[in-house]
């Protein structure tokens, strides 16, 4: 039982991280970037974009490595 709470946890977190640090970095690194050139909101939509292209790739790594291993 404790093991299982312990890697629900790890892979809660990994999974959260792997989401929020792209999708926040890119949205206000976009947000910054469309002050600085008067393009509002076309580079904080592109960092969107881009980061949910990136989440994809790492939830479809952190599920390919989890289905591999057999889970107790």
């Amino acid at each position: 039982m404790k093991k299982s709470l312990l890697f629900s946890l790890y892979l809660f977190g990994e999974i959260g991280f792997s989401v929020s640090i792209p999708l926040v970095g890119l949205a206000l690194l976009g947000r910054y970037l469309d002050r600085i050139f008067n393009t509002n909101p076309y580079l904080f939509i592109t960092g969107i974009i881009i980061a949910t292209v990136i989440v994809y790739f790492f939830l479809k790594k952190i599920i390919n490595k989890y289905s591999k291993q057999k889970i107790n």
